[in-house]
């Protein structure tokens, strides 16, 4: 009996991960643990973690504090570098995962279903 025709049973990376990741076009903006701020846009992001297209790239393991569109603040860590940007985790609460899960739902469908803005109060404009 060969091994080399046995398949693997350590799941891909996708299938490895806690929540499932949704494309969002976002735009924000981050600090590096060096207090650099660049923009950025989301690629994509789930409640556990999100990509993100950016000038200034840290190292794995850094700190990161961003602000993002529609999101709020999200801290975390550089998980992995990819094209032109970074992944990062999201340290957070149970409940405010749950809150991002909401948001990213949202988010997902507002275009699709044609959803107003979900706020408590009118947005202000100065």
């Amino acid at each position: 009996m060969s091994f080399a025709h046995k398949k693997s049973i350590v799941p891909a990376a996708e299938e490895r991960r806690r929540f499932q990741r949704v494309k969002v076009h976002l735009l924000g903006r981050y600090m590096l643990p060096d207090r650099r701020e660049f923009p950025c846009q989301i690629v994509n992001m789930s409640p556990g973690g999100v990509a993100l297209l950016a000038p200034g790239i840290g190292n794995v393991g850094d700190r990161v504090i961003a602000y993002l569109d529609h999101i709020g603040r999200v801290e975390g860590k550089i998980t992995r570098i990819i094209d032109n940007g970074f992944a990062m985790t999201i340290g957070a609460t149970a409940r405010k995962r749950d809150k991002l899960a909401a948001q990213l739902t949202w988010l997902a469908n507002r275009d699709i279903l044609n959803l107003p803005e979900d706020r408590r109060h009118d947005r202000r404009i100065p």
